[in-house]
Parts: C-alpha cells; sequence; structure tokens
C-alpha cells in the first residue's frame, strides 16, 4: 500500500509541477503580448483644389469606384523598395486605411470640396451618376534604387466613363515624385502627402476637362 500511495503521490506532484509551469508560460506570453508596442498611425490630407475661375460648377455628378491595387499595395502597411525587384515594409508604421481606401476617400472628400461638381460619391453611396471615374494605383511606395535620399512615388491610372451608355470618354495616367527630407518616416509621411495631393488634384481637373469636352461634343452632335 505504501509503494502504491508514494507512485500516486509522485504522479500527482508532476502534473502539478507540469500545470504550473503552463500557467507560467501562458502568463509570460500574455505580457509579452500586452507591452509589444503599437505601430505608428498615419494619414494624408486631401488637398485644397484650384479649378480657377474659368472653371464654373457644373451639373454632373461623379461616382468614384473602388481602386484597383495589386496585393503588395492593397493593405495598410507602406511600402518600401530598395531595388525594382524587391518590396519591403516600414517596420512599426501603418497607414490608417488601406491604400486603395485612403486613396478612393481623399479622392471623393478633394473633388467634393472643390465644390465644381453637383455631386461626388464613392459607389457604395448609391448616388446616380452621370460619370463613374475608375482608379487603378500602380506606383503608391518609397523608392531608393541605391540613391541617398528617398523619393516617394505616386502613380495612379485614371479613367472615366459615361455611364449607362459604359463608355470610355478619357483615360490617363498620373504621376508625382517627391523628394523626402530625410529617411524618418514623418518625413516620408510628409512627402507622401504633398506627391498624392499632386496627382489628386490634376485627375480631379482633367476629369473636369474631359468631361466638359464629352458633354460639348454630344450636344454638337
Amino acid at each position: 500500500m505504501k509503494n502504491s500511495f508514494g507512485s500516486v503521490a509522485a504522479v500527482f506532484g508532476r502534473f502539478v509541477s507540469v500545470g504550473i509551469a503552463a500557467v507560467a508560460l501562458q502568463a509570460c506570453a500574455l505580457a509579452t503580448v500586452g507591452t509589444n508596442t503599437a505601430p505608428d498611425i498615419y494619414v494624408l490630407t486631401a488637398p485644397v483644389i484650384e479649378f480657377g475661375g474659368s472653371r464654373p460648377q457644373v451639373s454632373t455628378q461623379i461616382v468614384i469606384d473602388a481602386p484597383e491595387a495589386p496585393a503588395a499595395l492593397n493593405s495598410n502597411r507602406i511600402v518600401y523598395q530598395p531595388s525594382a525587384n524587391e518590396i519591403k515594409y516600414f517596420s512599426g508604421a501603418r497607414w490608417a486605411d488601406r491604400v486603395p481606401d485612403m486613396v478612393q476617400v481623399l479622392l471623393v472628400d478633394a473633388m467634393d470640396q472643390g465644390g465644381r461638381f453637383q455631386a461626388v460619391g464613392p459607389r457604395s453611396a448609391g448616388i446616380r451618376s452621370d460619370y463613374l471615374l475608375q482608379i487603378s494605383i500602380s506606383r503608391f511606395g518609397v523608392e531608393s534604387e541605391g540613391s541617398e535620399m528617398d523619393d516617394i512615388r505616386v502613380q495612379l491610372n485614371a479613367k472615366l466613363v459615361r455611364r449607362f451608355s459604359d463608355t470610355v470618354i478619357a483615360s490617363r495616367r498620373f504621376e508625382s515624385i517627391k523628394e523626402s527630407n530625410s529617411s524618418g518616416t514623418r518625413d516620408v509621411v510628409a512627402a507622401f502627402d504633398r506627391a498624392t495631393s499632386d496627382v489628386i488634384s490634376a485627375i480631379a481637373i482633367w476629369s473636369y476637362d474631359e468631361i466638359i469636352t464629352a458633354e460639348r461634343s454630344e450636344a454638337g452632335s
């Protein structure tokens, strides 16, 4: 009986030891998760578009489709390309939204605040529109290529489609390259802000001019 009791006690002791060790490891893991540093979150600002006095308000409504982007850009990570065939991401930094969502919001906000169109909204808003603006994002990152300073390249492809007839009235590629003042994340984001603002402003003015041209052509036919 003594030997049997001793064996049971030894086994029980081993189970207790294993249980305590497991709890201790779990506590360490939770402590590690709790102390991980959260990434810094960055946003871009919508530009104030200078349409000029020669472009009065028109009774045109535009829907901006959800932009398309390759997998490497379809996230909230900030892209860094040390070479043409290599993609990395900034550690400890994120955009507030996925890049396509961020670009769409900036386009809608800037073109709506510009006050030249009767209405501007995303497709999800369900507004009746005269034209659809489709965007594909081909470049949106920091490019080094061995240079001392980092270049920020923003390249968007835009296509204007007349609704109901699905006729493409115009398409064009827009690009802006800005040099960052340093490799620090804040300077990089500031350069992103300048490059994105340039491209969005150019797309808005181009859209206005192309729509006016298309409307006049249709009226004269």
